[in-house]
């Protein structure tokens, strides 16, 4: 009898769930959520662990076609496993039980992770930090303004800039966040205003 392996066992629970695997990376799509995971192999020690990534696709479209000289778009944003599990960082290795564990677990714990993100709301509030985010230097307000703009809340997006550039802000992020509002301005001049 041969053991399962990670990738196997991981396989198992993944496809009937509608992932497809590439190598040691799972995807699938839900709606306008590109849903990921990978098995990442330690080069220190050969142990393994299960990152769990996700992105709205539409929210990306939207940010990367925004004119601007720095890069735009989301960073997929995601968590290990461990995380999900206890807050620890789990690794799995040389353990005949491994594989059918770090399995089970990406079923308890990394699957229903996902549900946590299926609406623009959720994604506003869970992911990007809606009402909690300091102005000018967070990664998340890009993807936020936007969220907000789909939600209709265009003003709410706008407001995310109203505050004074701080001088310890990064360059890059800034740059990113005045397209962001240039963009949103635009298209707030370009919307019928109820009368």
């Amino acid at each position: 009898m041969t053991r399962l392996s990670y990738t196997r066992a991981i396989d198992d629970v993944l496809r009937p769930m509608g992932f497809e695997r590439r190598g040691r990376e799972w995807t699938r799509v839900r709606g306008e959520m590109k849903e990921q995971l990978d098995l990442q192999k330690s080069w220190v020690d050969g142990s393994v662990t299960v990152n769990v990534w996700a992105k709205n696709l539409e929210t990306d479209r939207i940010l990367s076609s925004i004119p601007c000289d720095a890069e735009m778009g989301i960073i997929q944003f995601g968590v290990r496993i461990g995380a999900l599990i206890d807050g620890q960082d789990r690794w799995w290795k040389n353990d005949p039980n491994g594989p059918a564990e770090l399995a089970e677990a990406v079923r308890t714990y990394a699957l229903p992770w996902f549900d946590q993100f299926e609406t623009l709301e959720d994604q506003a509030a869970k992911r990007y930090g809606r009402g909690g985010l300091q102005p000018w230097r967070s990664p998340s307000i890009p993807p936020l303004a936007v969220t907000l703009y789909r939600l209709g809340e265009i003003d709410e997006a706008l407001a995310l800039f109203d505050a004074p550039v701080p001088k310890t802000a990064i360059p890059n992020l800034v740059a990113k966040c005045k397209c962001v509002q240039r963009w949103l301005q635009e298209q707030r001049s370009e919307t019928p205003q109820p009368r």
